[in-house]
């Protein structure tokens, strides 16, 4: 992959590109995308959200159904 294909443009928050976040395990809240990171052999996408309000994190993988 090259550096700018995983570059994205200014202003454009981390996450804004999900439509649908999980709730968290714990409190039920939506929470937040941390990290994405691209998977080999044409897997998707792993994705890792974490809870602002308990802390709780979840990885899940792109094509996720939650």
């Amino acid at each position: 992959m090259l550096a700018s294909e995983s570059m994205r443009p200014v202003g454009d928050p981390v996450g804004a590109q999900i439509k649908h976040r999980p709730a968290c395990p714990n409190c039920g809240r939506p929470m937040h995308l941390t990290r994405s990171m691209p998977r080999a052999g044409g897997l998707s996408d792993l994705r890792m959200f974490n809870c602002g309000e308990c802390g709780v994190g979840a990885i899940k993988a792109a094509d996720d159904e939650f």
